[in-house]
């Protein structure tokens, strides 16, 4: 999260190449580029030039996502546009280092600066909770215990 992340696509560069998001559901184009006579890529449209760029590398197509935010988080294809059929290369999930449901749980900071004193007193207090439970368990049946021994004796 707050990084550059670059997709690579598979797929020839000699027609449109179209990128794509899924993301709960929803299919949502972001970019569509092509080849010039020259050999650079052209971007013929772009949904938001600010988060989206287009760039060629070694012959490959790539769409990078500048800033990835939770909502960039989703499944990206590219596709080729060639006489009104588009063919689809495998597409990537983009995904956090983070478990995501800990982000809305808790602080963000604990998952985009690593672990953080926050993190650290959240854990240490969750721990101290799960040694409570064993001893309490422990009292329990030592007490129990100590009545069955005692009836046994009767």
């Amino acid at each position: 999260l707050g990084e550059t992340v670059a997709l690579m696509c598979n797929l020839s560069v000699y027609f449109e190449i179209h990128w794509l998001k899924i993301s709960e559901g929803r299919l949502m184009a972001l970019m569509v580029t092509s080849l010039k006579h020259t050999g650079q890529l052209s971007v013929v449209w772009n949904y938001d030039k600010t988060h989206f760029e287009g760039f060629m590398e070694m012959q490959t197509t790539g769409l990078r996502i500048l800033h990835v935010s939770t909502s960039d988080l989703a499944t990206y294809y590219c596709a080729t546009s060639y006489q009104k059929r588009l063919d689809f290369d495998k597409g990537v999930q983009l995904y956090s280092k983070c478990d995501i449901s800990f982000i809305y749980l808790f602080w963000l900071s604990a998952c985009l600066d690593g672990p953080s004193l926050h993190y650290q007193v959240f854990a240490a207090v969750l721990s101290f909770g799960l040694l409570g439970m064993l001893l309490a368990v422990f009292v329990v049946h030592m007490k129990t215990r100590t009545k069955d021994v005692k009836n046994d004796e009767k």
